[in-house]
This record gives C-alpha cells, structure tokens and sequence, in this order.
C-alpha cells in the first residue's frame, strides 16, 4: 500500500510543463485513471479523496447552511442542488469537514 494513500488528490494542473518531465511514470501508471482507485470530491472543502477516506455523511441542507454562515454561498456547481428535496440528499465529508459538524459532548 502507497503510504500515502490517505493524503487528498491534488488534480493535476491543464499545461503539462516541468511537473511530468519530473515523474518517471506516465499517465496510464496513474491507478484512478485505469479505474482501480475511486475518488470522489468531499462535500464542503471540494478536496478528491479515495472513496473510504470521507468517512463523514450529512445533508446538502448542512452544508449549504455551514457556507451561509461562513458568507461562501453554494458554488455555481451545485446549482442542481438548489431544489428543496435536493436539500435532504446525503454528502459524504472528509475527516477534516466533519469536524465542523461535531455535536459539543458538553
């Protein structure tokens, strides 16, 4: 197992200059593009993780209500979310989001 498996994946940048002359392996060694890695993006920061490192599952209606709160507003991406029973669709979180959806154990 790659050690650092559980790290986000960082999209790589559209102009293909100096950061693949660097790598020695090339884009079909890439395990998400030959389908034996699945990402998917977490819900608030928008970060891709493999699919078992979002651990934390709330609703759209959380979320939207969350970046309200914070003056971000949904992105122009989630715009089919905007519905109300779209509201009540679960979104699966990475660690570090859900932590912002903690209940206080006080």
């Amino acid at each position: 197992m790659d050690p650092v498996a559980f790290l986000p994946r960082v999209p790589k940048s559209p102009n293909k200059g100096d950061r693949d002359d660097m790598s020695d392996t090339g884009p079909n060694d890439d395990p998400v593009n030959l389908g034996l890695v699945r990402v998917k993006q977490c819900g608030l920061c928008a970060m891709e993780f493999e699919e078992h490192n979002l651990p934390g599952v709330v609703s759209f209606q959380a979320i939207a209500n969350l970046r309200n709160k914070w003056g971000a507003g949904l992105p122009s991406s989630a715009a089919k979310l905007r519905s109300a029973s779209a509201r009540y669709s679960s979104v699966k979180l990475c660690a570090f989001c859900y932590q912002f959806f903690y209940d206080a154990a006080d």
